[in-house]
């Protein structure tokens, strides 16, 4: 386990404050980055700070060093903190903020969590694993994210009426805690029971559609890098 110290509000206000200076626009918000480290900490193979860390912050710069130095700490810290929560009894705690009528209070906390699957190597549905059950695993986070709904658009294909989109979010949002611990414990398993990679099924191309049902091609999906 880390000896980093667990943040507390006041970290967090701090990381918030560094990471919304005009010059970190394009850094993630909060949720967004909680979202990212639960996929992180859930990852079928580590995912060390090197590579999620500049997603985290995207292309802007610091003012200064020092604000570049404390703000990639705090985060190291937020990343266990999360970890910790996960690997806990209780599972994590979600970060939420208010939004616009109309719109979901979950989908950018869902959004990071989806950009978090994508940096892991091999990514999640490279593992062997039978693809329906880890379509399964993603899609609360799809739905929720607002990712199904504009690819099912974008394809022209089918997509509820607003009493039965209502219902679907409802219940995913309500499931979700649930559904992270699931996703963290399903690979945590392969992990400690070092469980053999399985090719079953064949290893998806990258111009085939990406399994996860979003309709879009894999590498422009979870295929992408």
């Amino acid at each position: 386990m880390s000896s980093l110290p667990r943040l507390t509000e006041s970290d967090l206000d701090r990381l918030d404050a560094l990471l919304s200076a005009p010059e970190m626009e394009y850094s993630m918000t909060l949720d967004a980055i909680q979202g990212l480290l639960c996929a992180v900490s859930s990852s079928p193979q580590p995912v060390p700070p090197e590579k999620w860390i500049p997603v985290v912050l995207g292309e802007g710069k610091f003012k200064s060093e020092a604000d570049r130095v404390e703000a990639e700490e705090l985060l190291r810290r937020f990343h266990d903190d999360t970890f910790r929560e996960l690997a806990g009894e209780d599972g994590i705690n979600m970060l939420s903020y208010p939004v616009e009528e109309g719109e979901e209070e979950l989908a950018l906390w869902c959004d990071g969590y989806l950009e978090g699957t994508q940096l892991a190597e091999p990514g999640w549905f490279e593992m062997g694993e039978d693809e329906e059950v880890v379509s399964e695993l993603l899609y609360p986070f799809m739905l929720l994210s607002g990712r199904l709904k504009e690819s099912a658009l974008e394809e022209g294909e089918e997509w509820p009426g607003p009493d039965e989109e209502r219902r679907l979010m409802d219940e995913a949002r309500e499931s979700i805690a649930f559904d992270i611990s699931e996703a963290y414990r399903f690979w945590f398993e392969r992990r400690v029971n070092r469980e053999p990679i399985r090719r079953e099924a064949t290893k998806v191309g990258r111009n085939d559609p990406c399994p996860c049902g979003s309709g879009k091609k894999y590498k422009a999906c979870h295929g992408a890098g």
